[in-house]
């Protein structure tokens, strides 16, 4: 058969058909990712490939799609081009008589490229589009290219299979897959992505049984897509429409097993080859003018008696390789298709499966449903596909909210100590006179409520006067921690929108003016926004509304006993929650701040302690442990909020011995995103723990959660609901609406955390279900910093893992690059938690059977690596060896013979390595030698100060 020319076959015309009536029939595929392809290299790409596949130029003349001398345009758009909910795409029609059939959307911003492969459904269906987009990366990468041996059409193939059977098109019926439906109008396509973090074996059967299990109708009807092409030798590289329907009438909720095996005793009986006469007939004889009025009245007939065709249509594009959508130059991470949607089918979904992900994308028209439905009815499809049990645990509603502005505000004229630093200590009338001076400068560089204002000064009374001046005028302050790289304080100023960025306090911005300034707040008002780290590779904006604020401080105050003789200590990053706790409970309350601007390490940390006022602190598991092994005076403290990691019950246990019967050990959860802390649990010396890892407790009041848990294992994912949410991500509605969901009409997020509830029905932290970590309390997407070092030249392929203890990064890259050289670009872009403490070259990423990187082999291969670049065979008496062992498990790495004495910082130690270390030999050296050690930690200082005592 001519490939440049062809007769339309009855089901691509029935495609024609329905988008002559209704919204766009094209496929859209989206392929996201990090780094560039040039338009120019990707037009050649584009052009080479349509030599081998030309129904990627064809256009309709006629009943006869024919090669036009054109290519597929790409044409360069932005994100209103897309719609939010891809609105504007689903309705964009690629009309065949005027265009030809394929183009392609290139959208960059920044790092970031989304690429959006369009393709009528009437030449290609979505098997035939992938093997199009795989040509054109080939070709990008210098592969040769496949090309179809054949181009015969899907009714010719079905002629050739002889299997017949009756009509399916008019078998209607009360298919509900979603019970609460607003209407049948067909209006505004929409197509809401569903991404799970694993794959899903038999995800066709499953999330049809799924689909089943939830709806309101008794009997389903399914129209599931089918690929012919692996019944015929020859069209394994034909591009054409021959995906064809297999329908599956379900007369009750059997289980996905045996949905699954109907499902494949179907395609070994050659249902998926059985085509109707008299519809093909019916689509390739009347003519189409009749056929378009027939069809306007059928659907308009059926949708004001509430009927549909079937309760879904199904279409799984299977399994794709990620390598096969990414170049030298660009790394895709995202790739999925959205669904076409079909009048008389509430709802469509397409399942992508793209490594350890499968994304799922839901189709289905405006007002047909509200967003809220619909998102609720994701994610209860999501717990069915993955066997889980929502268990609910309600907070209290006893805690009283405090207006705090108002209250912290009726301060101002207090003569009480509010802060001290340096030696210094300032009173409150003292602060807010000079924080209403600033806030007057402001208003003259006009900044108004509502504006936002970054500020990155240094922990001191500077900081209180920067955030009480924007509080002053109803602004939004976004704190940036002064040791961030310039490059990322600049990239937040700028993503924020933020009028100024303030990185230090002078007279000159002092205005004096008798005129006070104070600005109230509404609750849904934003007070601040904290950017965490992202996955895309730039950090993320978390809004924090006035409401869940003053609900968080309102808690803490009440349930740990927080009073006006509170000193709160404060010495981590301004940009980390725990600042706000120790700000806003401390001038709510009519206390005082410490602040400490030393770098918090073994030694500052231990003089802060002992030769502070402070009597109150909030700090990560890790500080706790090394100031358990200081002397501090015994009930000098009142309390301790310990956040940001797992507390150890033996590190909590040492801790309050130390501190005193009467101080609080207050383990508090909560991601950024719930405001600050959400979970708590209070440490009991007479309760009996049984695990290492102290619970997170219960909710704080006007908070619920929602524990997705795993019928089997007890164990699952943490959704977080009530007056903690915050608004959502800073101009990122796509990432808001996915980690923000509805569940029964009442708005959750989902943390990623995976959770599991004790005997004592307290909620127990056990792990993150995604590639997040946390560093020292930080929050750590791996990916920002693998996709950072994927923009080095020459980076071919990287990843970053956490040690086993959780303390450090490793890097694991591709490429004939320096370390020294990552590691400098990496400065010049994260902050220092962020980078890599061991970077290692290595020749390929070593996969499991299943294709998943095999982190265990990739450290063995590189302790094999690190082993053969020895140099020199030096020989170590017995403590030696100790010692070497030592640093190795700390550090998780071979330490090669020609490194045993470098420092060990040079090796990849920080800080919190060192106390480990101290920890271990603290019998075998005086106490005095401990901060020697920390100074100079090589083997041979090491060896001396043993020998010494």
């Amino acid at each position: 058969m001519e490939r440049n020319k062809r007769k339309i076959s009855p089901n691509e015309r029935m495609y024609l058909l329905f988008e002559k009536n209704y919204n766009s029939f094209a496929i859209n595929r989206v392929v996201k990712g990090v780094g560039e392809i040039k338009i120019d290299e990707l037009e050649k790409a584009i052009k080479n490939t349509a030599e081998n596949f030309p129904e990627s130029c064809y256009t309709l003349k006629g009943n006869y799609l024919v090669k036009s001398n054109e290519i597929p345009k790409i044409k360069v758009i932005d994100r209103e081009v897309i719609g939010e909910k891809f609105e504007n795409l689903l309705k964009k029609k690629i009309d065949l008589r005027k265009e030809i059939a394929c183009e392609v959307l290139y959208l960059k911003k920044k790092n970031e490229l989304t690429l959006i492969f369009r393709t009528h459904h009437a030449v290609m269906d979505g098997k035939g589009q992938g093997i199009w987009i795989e040509s054109i990366f080939r070709e990008l990468n210098g592969i040769q290219l496949e090309y179809s041996k054949s181009y015969t059409t899907d009714y010719e193939l079905l002629k050739q299979s002889g299997k017949k059977k009756l009509s399916d098109i008019v078998t209607i019926d009360k298919y509900t897959p979603i019970e609460k439906r607003e209407s049948f109008e067909i209006t505004t396509p929409l197509s809401n992505l569903l991404v799970i973090e694993n794959k899903i074996q038999n995800i066709t059967a499953k999330l049809i049984s799924a689909i089943q299990n939830l709806s309101a109708s008794e009997k389903s009807r399914f129209i599931i897509t089918r690929d012919i092409r692996y019944k015929f030798p020859n069209e394994q590289w034909n591009t054409g429409n021959l995906s064809l329907p297999f329908y599956l009438m379900l007369d009750k909720k059997i289980g996905w097993e045996k949905i699954n095996k109907e499902i494949v005793s179907g395609i070994i009986n050659n249902r998926d080859l059985e085509y109707s006469q008299s519809e093909y007939t019916l689509f390739d004889k009347v003519p189409f003018f009749l056929l378009k009025f027939g069809l306007n009245r059928t659907i308009q007939k059926y949708n004001k008696k509430e009927l549909s065709a079937s309760t879904s249509v199904i279409s799984n594009l299977g399994k794709l390789d990620i390598k096969n959508y990414s170049t030298n130059s660009f790394t895709a991470r995202d790739i999925y298709s959205l669904p076409v949607i079909t009048p008389l089918v509430p709802i469509s979904f397409v399942i992508t499966e793209v490594e350890n992900r499968t994304y799922i994308t839901a189709g289905y028209y405006k007002d047909n449903f509200t967003d809220e439905t619909i998102n609720n009815y994701l994610d209860r499809l999501k717990s069915e596909m993955l066997n889980e049990k929502p268990v609910y645990i309600f907070g209290d509603k006893k805690v009283n909210k405090i207006d705090i502005f108002t209250k912290i505000f009726s301060h101002q004229n207090s003569d009480r100590i509010i802060s001290y630093s340096r030696e210094a200590e300032f009173k409150y009338r003292d602060i807010f006179k000079k924080a209403n001076s600033f806030a007057h400068y402001l208003k003259s560089l006009g900044v108004n409520k509502g504006d936002k204002v970054a500020i990155s000064t240094k922990r001191d009374e500077n900081y209180l006067i920067s955030i009480l001046g924007v509080l002053k005028i109803g602004a939004i302050f976004i704190p940036i921690d002064p040791e961030y790289p310039q490059e990322r304080k600049e990239y937040i100023k700028s993503v924020s929108n933020s009028k100024i960025l303030i990185e230090s306090i002078t007279e000159e911005m002092l205005i004096e003016c008798e005129e006070v300034l104070e600005t109230n707040y509404n609750s849904d008002d934003v007070v601040y926004i904290i950017f965490t780290s992202g996955s895309t590779g730039n950090p993320k904006g978390v809004e924090i509304t006035y409401e869940t604020l003053c609900n968080y401080i309102s808690n803490c105050i009440e349930k740990y006993e927080i009073d006006s003789d509170v000193i709160f200590g404060f010495f981590t990053s301004i940009s980390f929650d725990l600042s706000i706790t120790a700000i806003f409970t401390s001038l709510t309350v009519n206390g005082a701040v410490e602040f400490f601007e030393e770098k918090v390490t073994p030694t500052t940390l231990e003089k802060m302690f002992k030769n502070s006022k402070m009597n109150a602190v909030k700090m990560t598991p890790t500080h706790l442990e090394i100031i358990s092994n200081y002397t501090i005076e015994k009930d000098r403290f009142k309390f301790v909020i310990v956040g940001g990691e797992q507390l150890k019950l033996s590190v909590a246990k040492k801790a309050h011995s130390l501190l005193g019967e009467d101080c609080k050990i207050i383990n508090e959860y909560g991601p950024t995103e719930a405001t600050v802390g959400c979970v708590y649990h209070i440490y009991d010396k007479n309760q009996k723990y049984l695990s290492e890892g102290l619970p997170i407790g219960i909710p704080l009041d006007h908070i619920d959660l929602i524990l997705n848990m795993d019928k089997d294992s007890g164990m699952g994912e943490l959704l977080i609901g009530g007056d903690c949410l915050a608004k959502g991500y800073f101009e990122n509605i796509v990432e808001t609406d996915k980690r923000f969901i509805y569940v029964d009409a009442k708005r959750f997020y989902k943390s990623g955390d995976i959770c599991r509830i004790n005997s004592e029905n307290q909620l127990e932290f056990l792990e993150r279900k995604d590639f997040q970590v946390k560093i020292r309390g930080y929050r750590i997407e791996l990916e920002e910093i693998e996709r950072k070092i994927q923009e080095v030249e020459d980076i071919k392929g990287v990843k970053v893992l956490a040690n086993n203890s959780k303390t450090g990064l490793i890097a694991y890259y591709i490429g004939d690059v320096e370390k020294d050289k990552i590691n400098s670009y990496l400065k010049e872009r994260v902050p220092e938690y962020m980078l890599p403490y061991l970077y290692f070259s290595i020749d390929e990423f070593p996969l499991n059977s299943n294709g998943k990187l095999d982190t265990k082999l990739l450290k063995e291969k590189v302790a094999e690596s690190e082993n053969a670049e020895e140099k020199s065979d030096i020989l170590l008496n017995e403590m030696e060896r100790k010692i070497i062992s030592i640093w190795e498990e700390i550090l998780e790495m071979k330490i090669p013979s020609n490194r045993v004495n470098e420092s060990f910082y040079e090796l990849g130690a920080d800080s919190l390595s060192i106390v480990r270390f101290i920890n271990e030999i603290e019998k075998l050296i005086n106490k005095e030698d401990i901060e020697l050690i920390i100074l100079e930690p090589t083997l041979k200082n090491i060896l001396s100060c043993i020998e010494s005592r």
